[in-house]
């Protein structure tokens, strides 16, 4: 075996130190889009079961996480330590996570008069723009929280959790547009009462242009972040935030992958979820696959 100077040997232990303090943070991610999606989902089905007073209430209750998210988001925008980064990272996951909420509850999801009829819908234009109604207020919301975070940024050091923000968002955006226009797999299982009209929008069909760019595009956003990761100072402050940021990108391509691959990712969640078969209000397979527009023979999941 051959003598390792000092030197050499300080090099190998930080090489191995990078190593496991990446694969650690990349874990720790997938667990958080995990162990979020889980108990956002587990709340809204939950509240399959009361009526639109108690959604309310909930969303009411848990307001205050999202005005914390909103004061770490802030207090962290003047600093680039691992600390301050991480938690400008959670707190924009926190921020998506309760707007999710109120989209998953019908508290703020679409405009309400106009919900029961975009089900009429059957050209295309109409139904794409009852679509983009049925979701319109909480996209709103969306997209107002981003223009705060932006404006907020604004000369800001750390800009990492305005980042993680605007890949959620676009991952969003083009995870619904492949659900308007077509994809071969697609995932009811976590449809709640109050947003059943909505797989009247959603599409199978085989996969098409659109897919196959907006997949390339997530990522080509994807390979930018890694290459950003790598080319970053080992074990500094600034590879550490490229690294979560990487690692989300690649579990937004990993979700569009679902939606043309014959996986069932429903299973990571469907163990944690209450059993609510006794529910009228359940939204289950057989009551909405024949709502599907098809274009192909493909099944649904």
């Amino acid at each position: 075996m051959p003598y390792l100077k000092p030197a050499d040997y300080s090099r190998v232990i930080e090489r191995r130190k990078n190593f496991m303090s990446s694969i650690v943070s990349i874990f720790f991610v997938i667990f958080l889009w995990w162990f979020l999606t889980g108990i956002i989902l587990y709340i809204a089905k939950r509240l399959d079961l009361g009526d639109s007073k108690t959604r309310f209430t909930v969303v009411l209750v848990t307001f205050p996480l999202f005005f914390c998210a909103w004061y770490f988001y802030f207090t962290c925008l003047d600093g680039m330590t691992y600390a301050k980064i991480f938690c400008s990272f959670l707190a924009s996951l926190f921020i998506w996570g309760w707007v999710e909420l109120t989209f998953l509850t019908g508290v703020v999801a679409g405009i309400p008069l106009l919900e029961k009829q975009a089900i009429k819908g059957d050209a295309e234009r109409e139904r794409f723009i009852n679509g983009f109604r049925s979701i319109a207020l909480n996209e709103c919301f969306l997209l107002s929280c981003l223009f705060v975070m932006a404006v907020l940024s604004i000369s800001s050091e750390n800009n990492f959790g305005l980042t993680t923000f605007l890949i959620l968002y676009v991952a969003r955006v083009s995870a619904k547009l492949n659900l308007f226009f077509g994809v071969p797999y697609i995932n009811l299982h976590f449809l709640t009462a109050p947003l059943k009209h909505i797989a009247t929008f959603c599409r199978v069909a085989p996969i098409g242009f659109f897919f196959i760019s907006s997949t390339i595009m997530l990522c080509l956003m994807f390979i930018f972040l890694v290459g950003s990761t790598f080319a970053a100072e080992p074990m500094s402050d600034i590879q550490f935030g490229y690294l979560l940021l990487s690692t989300l990108a690649g579990l937004a391509v990993l979700e569009h992958l679902f939606m043309a691959l014959p996986v069932k990712d429903a299973t990571l969640w469907n163990w944690m979820l209450p059993n609510f078969r006794k529910s009228s209000d359940v939204i289950t397979l057989a009551e909405t696959k024949s709502n599907f527009p098809r274009e192909s023979k493909n099944e649904l999941r």
